[in-house]
């Protein structure tokens, strides 16, 4: 894509969502995008800004839009903030949306793009008097018009909470790594007739738990040729096969290069400036395995990837249970033998939050696999909370605790090390065993929270599964030779 000598990146995405039909000004709502930004900012569109307008707005024949999700991937330092700004400002002052909500990591994240906003909005005579007094109070930011408001979350639970939204706007969607934020804030656009989570981000790794699940599904439906998605994506890549430093590769997926300010010079510096991995998933948007190393051996964890794993026929399965360090997440995983002798694990339950657990364990205690038995690392660690609940609702919780501990947490490694188990490739299992890092206890080790990059909670419940099932049952309680006879002492 050089012309002239110069590279120039690829207006069309390598991957999205086709379109049902024809797009004109009567089956999208991109070209008034394209227009509002032209006449009324005075800051047009790039070309493959445009392109993106005209087909994330698509609409269907009944005027209202195609896509209730829209994903947008691409390279750092691309323009995706100015079309996001674009996008916002004609949401509230050219659609007349009511109701508008920034979302990020954090709140001051948020809050740069929302005075962006505010300075060019407030900066624009024709927009400035369709504007009314905006709330600038730290915590409580809200840019008002006439008709709607642009506010700002973060990303938590209870973001969002109570709201009915007309446009989401979350950036750093890799960022994700767990659905809690994800779920708080998508349901918050389920109510109105007008209500699109628009998303953004650049490649991840196997910790990106929420974009990668939406992009594979979305895969799938492109695949299949599916035309009922409500989830339009749109990503700007370079082929994963594409070597690191072919500059084809560059052009896929930094479609505003050689047309705006980023240059090939610009790419060269961020290549000679970053790690491979940084430089594929920053600049590429090429996805890799993990960011940063793994207390597996590269390659370990993949490699006892089997999408068919299960157990075998009437095999029992033990039970591992750990939640996230913030109590934002709690995962439940069965440890269970194979037809071949090998493990087989799998997360049973991953969900936000841990007041679900118990009942769901319950719930179960009657079933043919579960037979009430669950690992739990008991000391210093917050799933200790759910203990005593546990235990009232009849759960027997064998205390995961002391040289057991590091014993089986190397047992597990080493039957990750040695190929002896299993998985399927579940999104949490795979981002916490390519984020786990150890802590030293004498001569073995345990997982560390702390320093593992991301929730590790699955991997510890997977290793407390295991350990489990290396662990006799316990005795039941012996009775003595008087309630045996049913004899009583006068």
């Amino acid at each position: 894509m050089a012309m002239g000598g110069t590279l120039l990146g690829s207006t069309e995405p390598r991957l999205f969502t086709p379109p049902l039909r024809e797009l004109t000004e009567e089956t999208s709502w991109g070209f008034d995008v394209i227009w509002f930004a032209r006449q009324i900012l005075k800051k047009p569109l790039s070309p493959w800004q445009e392109w993106l307008a005209i087909h994330a707005l698509e609409l269907l024949d009944d005027g209202t839009p195609r896509f209730k999700t829209i994903v947008l991937l691409v390279a750092r330092q691309n323009g995706k903030t100015h079309f996001a700004k674009v996008l916002i400002m004609w949401a509230l002052f050219r659609k007349r949306l009511k109701f508008i909500l920034g979302a990020a990591q954090t709140k001051n994240d948020a809050k740069e793009l929302w005075e962006e906003v505010l300075d060019e909005s407030e900066g624009n005579p024709g927009l400035k008097k369709r504007m009314r007094r905006p709330n600038l109070t730290n915590g409580s930011e809200a840019l008002k018009t006439k008709w709607g408001v642009y506010k700002i979350a973060a990303l938590d639970r209870s973001a969002g909470r109570g709201k009915t939204v007309n446009l989401l706007f979350m950036d750093e969607l890799r960022e994700h790594k767990d659905w809690s934020g994800w779920s708080a804030l998508s349901s918050t656009t389920l109510s109105p007739a007008i209500g699109i989570n628009f998303a953004c981000s650049n490649a991840g790794d196997a910790r990106s738990v929420v974009l990668r699940s939406i992009r594979d599904k979305s895969l799938d439906a492109i695949k299949s040729g599916r035309d009922d998605v409500t989830v339009g994506l749109f990503e700007w890549s370079a082929d994963p096969d594409r070597d690191i430093d072919d500059r084809e590769g560059w052009a896929q997926a930094n479609p505003d290069l050689g047309h705006g300010r980023m240059s090939e010079r610009d790419l060269l510096a961020e290549r000679e400036a970053k790690t491979d991995p940084e430089f594929r998933t920053e600049n590429l948007c090429q996805w890799v395995d993990v960011l940063a190393p793994s207390k597996f051996p590269d390659g370990a964890w993949a490699a006892c990837l089997d999408p068919e794993s299960r157990r075998a026929p009437g095999a029992a399965v033990h039970v591992g249970l750990d939640v996230a360090v913030d109590l934002k997440a709690a995962h439940i995983v069965g440890a269970m033998r194979r037809s071949d002798g090998l493990w087989h694990v799998e997360v049973l339950a991953s969900r936000p939050g841990i007041d679900w657990v118990t009942g769901w364990l319950e719930q179960r205690m009657d079933s043919d696999w579960f037979d009430g038995q669950v690992a739990v690392q008991a000391r210093g660690a917050p799933v200790g909370t759910l203990i005593p609940s546990l235990q009232e609702a009849g759960v027997t919780v064998r205390e995961w605790a002391g040289p057991d501990l590091t014993q089986g947490t190397l047992a597990f490694y080493d039957m990750v090390v040695q190929r002896k188990l299993r998985h399927r490739g579940q999104p949490a299992l795979d981002a916490a065993a390519t984020g786990a890092q150890d802590r030293r206890a004498g001569d073995a080790f345990m997982w560390d929270r702390s320093k593992s990059v991301g929730d590790v909670a699955p991997i510890v419940a997977a290793t407390a599964a295991v350990w489990l099932a290396s662990q006799p049952k316990p005795e039941p309680p012996k009775r003595s030779a008087y309630e045996e006879s049913e004899l009583m002492i006068l």
